[in-house]
C-alpha cells in the first residue's frame, strides 16, 4: 500500500485523540524528516506560546519512537 495517508481527530475539549494511518514509506520518511528540523529553533520560536511548544515537543517525542 504506497502512498496511503489517513488521519482522523476525535474527542472534544481537552481529551482529543489523533489517528494516523501511515503505509510504511511514509513512516520511514517522517523519521527521516525528524533529522531534518532543528527542535531547538522550533522551541525558541514558540516560547511565548506554551501550548505550541508543548505541541512541538511532543511531535518530536513521536517521531523518535517511530524511528524505534
Amino acid at each position: 500500500m504506497r502512498g496511503t495517508f489517513e488521519y482522523k481527530l476525535g474527542g472534544s475539549g481537552d481529551a482529543l485523540t489523533v489517528n494516523i494511518d501511515l503505509d510504511a514509506v511514509c513512516a520511514n520518511a517522517l523519521v527521516r524528516l525528524d533529522r531534518y528540523i532543528n527542535w531547538a529553533d522550533v522551541l525558541k520560536l514558540t516560547e511565548n506560546d506554551p501550548e505550541a511548544a508543548h505541541a512541538a515537543e511532543r511531535l518530536h517525542t513521536l517521531l523518535q519512537h517511530m524511528g524505534k
